[in-house]
């Protein structure tokens, strides 16, 4: 790639898992071009080391060994962080390293971070066993979504077979915002991009080329589901096109829905070796409404051996 404008945000823990994403990276970008910022938040220290008076001069000891061991241990962790970067193909002029004593949950800090460094998007494990304190663990979702509205997250799991990806094609604006920041995010890559959409109204499933999808596509297009997913699944098609990926490389995907969408848009990339899904949805009713909406949360519970990025 010429130029290394994109920026995204990794927050680490100094456990190996929360590295993983570095995989993803480095074969989604060879050789590795991009901006990338290290992010740890510092456990809070014991009050008795926090405040600014010292009693004796063995409380004095006990704090600046606990200070020199925080030091250490911060070290060691953007050290190995590095390490495993460099190794992939990172540059080392391209790596940034943010660290900050914690005052609220890591998912907030990380989010206001993102906001803050103007990021593309946030970077993370879909499942980390560390002391990231339900950043991850248990519930994927809840933690990053609630504060990142506008920030895309970038969920990880397992090891994609390939970095083509499909956006989920809604009714609704985020579509359209997750079909521009995929496709930046792809611009400089080979990836494919299928516009994915699942539809009861289909008798049978439309897979092939944007431009060839004729007159099955028309047909479907004048029928009242159609007529309400066409202008969002063109338009899609259309930005694609605006961020540099030719027409050759957009797919259209209609799949028949047999009501449960969720599972069948997991199978579908997983039957068509989809590396990446881009999810997006609209927040007309604040975040908890984006939270219950079942096929999203379905599908960032149970996807594997792929990334999902989020755009609200």
């Amino acid at each position: 790639m010429s130029s290394p404008s994109k920026c995204l945000l990794l927050p680490i823990d100094g456990t190996l898992e929360s590295l993983r994403p570095v995989e993803f990276l480095s074969r989604l970008y060879p050789p590795v071009s991009v901006n990338l910022i290290l992010s740890y938040f510092l456990p809070a220290l014991s009050p008795a080391y926090s405040g600014g008076i010292v009693d004796s001069p063995e409380m004095a000891r006990r704090r600046r060994e606990a200070m020199s061991l925080r030091e250490q241990t911060t070290r060691r962790i953007f050290d190995a962080a590095r390490e495993a970067l460099l190794k992939a193909g990172f540059s080392r002029e391209l790596i940034v390293e943010h660290v900050q004593q914690k005052e609220m949950t890591v998912a907030k800090h990380a989010c206001l971070l993102a906001d803050t460094r103007k990021v593309d998007a946030i970077l993370v494990q879909k499942r980390v066993s560390s002391s990231l304190e339900g950043f991850l663990k248990g519930d994927s979702t809840s933690a990053l979504l609630r504060h990142c509205l506008t920030s895309p997250i970038w969920f990880n799991e397992g090891e994609a077979a390939r970095m083509d990806a499909a956006i989920c094609i809604y009714s609704e604006s985020a579509t359209l915002r997750i079909a521009d920041h995929t496709a930046y995010m792809l611009s400089e890559t080979d990836a494919e991009i299928s516009l994915l959409h699942v539809a009861r109204s289909l008798a049978t499933p439309v897979a092939c080329s944007f431009a060839e999808a004729g007159e099955t596509l028309a047909a479907w297009s004048r029928t009242p589901a159609g007529r309400e997913v066409m202008p969002y699944l063109t338009k899609s098609a259309d930005i694609i096109k605006d961020n540099g990926i030719p027409e050759s490389r957009i797919r259209i995907a209609l799949i028949p829905g047999m009501g449960d969408t969720a599972h069948e848009i997991l199978a579908w990339c997983a039957s068509n070796a989809i590396g990446i899904v881009g999810l997006g949805h609209s927040q007309p009713q604040g975040v908890w409404s984006f939270l219950k909406t079942s096929v999203t949360r379905t599908i960032l519970s149970d996807f594997r051996n792929m990334a999902v990025w989020v755009m609200q």
